[in-house]
């Protein structure tokens, strides 16, 4: 099949070799008229159709591919078959030639008169290329011109297309936002994605846009997110306009509330049961947390089919089992939150097990937390949970005393910090490298991309209950939040309030 291509796309592109044999004066043409050419042009955009579908139904040979695209017939093809034809070269050419991949795909968001489905696909693809910039102007794309699908658009993939946008530039960032913005893009169950419009809110003032900026400022809706922006000051000039959007106990209130009548109104949901429970542990009501998991579980226990009482209870279970744990943690009731997580981790779930190896930790059982994490290779985490697994060897070391184990985890750390800075600075604070501790969170608070998250973990909160470890850890990091250096970088980009609300790292 190879050759066929590559006869007919060596025909169309007119270097076929003539029959032998000296030409007759009939073959001698020095002139084609006007109507020759078109003739011609004609039967190669026909020619090249046929190899398109040719193409289409039989592989991904990148070398037939390139001559087509390279075809100067191929442009006057119909936008269908130019979207396949790039799609199909982008795939073929991942393998081997990034760069190239990345080419056909720009080409393919970029064709004009694309359908929905298909520049779907392209953001589809440009996720699983991991490519920022072609993944931002798709979504950007998808968002401006049909905004009446993103209802109907997976919202995890929308989530996984921001997550990369963080990495692009900063200018495609802000169209994407401002496009989804434009389009009313809220969450499943209508609910407000308040860490975006934070974010498309500081890019917004970043360019001097302050009206816009405080449109989108108020669907932050988060508490936390709240939080963070009443402590940075380039938010000033928009909170002392509407204080009231910033009353974050009040806010938490109506979420709290808002969440109560989802779950009553969708009791197969799993996730609101979860949602619920989160709120109702930073707002410190631990007994009704537990409550509420002690309902789940009965109504699980009670059936041989959880599945058919919960829709999502595959999904949700793992995120259920943790909340649950840390509610039994809140309550003082160890062993039952260690039971929790080990009965959750039998099946080898990675996200348990993590969770496990910190609870053993906290509890100052190093040995049990490294028995945990040890078979966790790097094949089996992401690069998140490279960094909790890692996180968790540094405080076991610490733990047992082992010097050259806190040297080497403190290094992976440091060299991975961007991929999860809290793990980072928490386990500067284990290894007591108080020094370096200060150093680091006056460099996030200058830094005006980590500033938000920095400014959001120094703030006064409410007591937590914990185990010894933890309220060690807790009275270390604020004195390091309380050295003048620190105080001094604080005051000039923000400030710390007080609130009545769980620490939310």
């Amino acid at each position: 099949m190879r050759s066929a291509v590559v006869l007919a796309l060596l025909a169309v592109i007119g270097l076929a070799a003539h029959a032998s044999g000296t030409p007759s004066p009939s073959d001698v043409v020095s002139d084609p008229t006007p109507s020759d050419k078109a003739s011609e042009w004609a039967a190669e955009q026909q020619r090249l159709h046929d190899i398109v579908l040719n193409s289409k139904q039989h592989g991904r040979d990148l070398a037939g591919l390139k001559e087509i695209i390279a075809s100067p017939a191929f442009e006057s093809l119909p936008v269908e078959e130019r979207f396949q034809t790039l799609s199909l070269a982008a795939g073929a050419a991942k393998p081997t030639d990034e760069a190239l991949a990345r080419a056909y795909l720009d080409r393919a968001i970029a064709l004009p008169g694309i359908e929905f489905w298909d520049q779907l696909t392209n953001l589809k693809t440009a996720v699983s290329f991991k490519y920022a910039a072609g993944t931002t102007r798709s979504l950007t794309l998808l968002a401006q011109q049909w905004p009446d699908h993103l209802a109907s658009f997976d919202n995890n993939l929308i989530l996984r297309a921001l997550s990369l946008a963080e990495h692009g530039a900063r200018g495609d960032r802000l169209s994407a936002l401002q496009a989804l913005y434009g389009a009313h893009w809220k969450l499943k169950w209508d609910i407000e994605p308040s860490v975006y419009w934070r974010d498309l809110s500081v890019l917004l003032l970043e360019q001097g846009s302050l009206r816009e900026a405080m449109d989108v400022s108020s669907h932050v809706k988060e508490p936390y997110i709240l939080i963070a922006m009443r402590a940075d000051r380039r938010f000033d000039a928009i909170v002392s306009a509407d204080p009231e959007e910033f009353d974050v106990e009040a806010a938490a209130e109506q979420r709290l509330k808002i969440l109560q009548s989802l779950s009553d109104e969708n009791p197969r949901s799993l996730e609101l049961k979860t949602r619920l429970m989160e709120t109702l542990r930073y707002t410190r009501h631990y007994s009704a947390m537990l409550a509420t998991s002690d309902s789940v579980v009965q109504e699980i226990h009670a059936t041989n089919f959880p599945e058919r009482i919960y829709d999502d209870y595959v999904e949700r279970l793992p995120t259920f089992i943790v909340l649950r744990s840390i509610a039994l943690q809140r309550l003082g009731r160890w062993e039952e939150a260690v039971a929790q997580l080990v009965d959750g981790a039998r099946d080898g779930n990675i996200t348990q097990l993590i969770n496990l190896g910190y609870l053993y930790s906290a509890l100052d059982r190093p040995k049990d937390a490294l028995a945990v994490i040890n078979p966790l290779g790097p094949t089996r985490t992401n690069a998140l949970g490279a960094m909790r697994v890692e996180a968790i060897r540094l405080q076991s070391a610490v733990q047992l005393g082992d010097a050259d184990q806190v040297k080497r985890s403190l290094q992976f750390l440091s060299e991975h910090r961007a991929d999860l800075p809290d793990a980072y600075l928490s386990s500067l604070i284990a290894a007591k490298q108080l020094d370096a501790t200060a150093k680091y969170l006056v460099s996030e608070l200058q830094d005006r991309d980590l500033r938000q998250n920095a400014l959001g973990v120094i703030q006064g909160y409410a007591p937590r209950p914990g185990s010894e470890t933890e309220r060690d850890m807790q009275a270390r990091f604020r004195s390091v939040i309380a050295r003048k250096e620190v105080q001094a970088t604080i005051h000039k980009v923000g400030r710390v309030e007080n609130y009545p609300l769980e620490a939310d790292w």
